[in-house]
């Protein structure tokens, strides 16, 4: 909860500070848009004395934008400590390929790994192939669905390896209210096959405001539900994070 309560109040203060100092850049000002682009963000919190935590966020992103093909790739990081003891530890890495085939419609393909011990998985890999359909194309607006088949195979802490057949539902929404300041919501349901309820969701809320050219601010806040977990393991997990995000 002091965890919690801290983040929450640094990622308030640099919000504020973000929203009243970050540039407001009209369209004759913007730069040519670039094919490849990327970002690096860091969230980290410590505290000693009457108590002992740290908290490690790294999230690393590149993108190239589909002419007509294009690439995603993300990798995370978060590790907890309390008094020494470590309270949470996830990380993974996730990549996509897309062809563009017209204004609105893509097809993909990518593969994913996670490992997240106190979820209690030792490796979830994921493959996925299908299609995406860009309703709104930006640039103040930009939303899209995904739907697609997955191939799922997870090596659980406790229990057997499971191998399924699934799929995937995703919504992509993004507002730009001005430039360098964004809301975001990524939502991604995963049906399987093999066993109706033994489904997962995903959902992350972001917001993002900028401090200058290439440096952002950036508070998000995730939930993730398994709707069968793993014996001895809750049903849903959350995760706020106050970061501090680099853009190249």
């Amino acid at each position: 909860m002091v965890l919690q309560r801290a983040l929450t109040g640094a990622a308030t203060f640099f919000l504020i500070f973000g929203s009243m100092t970050g540039p407001a850049v009209g369209a004759e000002d913007k730069p040519a848009a670039r094919p490849w682009s990327g970002s690096a963000g860091l969230a980290f919190l410590a505290t000693s004395g009457n108590t002992d935590t740290q908290t490690l966020g790294l999230d690393l992103a590149f993108k190239r934008v589909p002419e007509p093909w294009g690439l995603d790739f993300t990798a995370n990081y978060l590790r907890s400590e309390d008094s020494g003891i470590t309270t949470a530890e996830r990380y993974g890495a996730k990549l996509r390929g897309q062809r563009s085939l017209s204004e609105r419609w893509a097809v993909f393909a990518g593969l994913s790994g996670e490992r997240d011990t106190f979820s209690g998985y030792d490796l979830r890999g994921v493959v996925e192939a299908g299609g995406t359909y860009t309703v709104l194309p930006g640039p103040t607006h930009t939303l899209a669905f995904d739907c697609g088949l997955t191939w799922t195979k997870e090596d659980l802490v406790t229990g057997p390896t499971n191998n399924s057949l699934g799929a995937l539902a995703g919504l992509s929404y993004t507002w730009k209210p001005r430039e360098g300041t964004q809301l975001s919501e990524h939502l991604v349901w995963y049906p399987n096959f093999d066993e109706t309820g033994n489904w997962r969701a995903t959902s992350e809320t972001a917001f993002q405001a900028a401090l200058s050219e290439r440096l952002a601010v950036k508070l998000s806040y995730e939930v993730r539900h398994y709707n069968q977990p793993v014996p001895g393991f809750d049903k849903t997990d959350t995760t706020t994070k106050a970061s501090l995000v680099a853009s190249f």
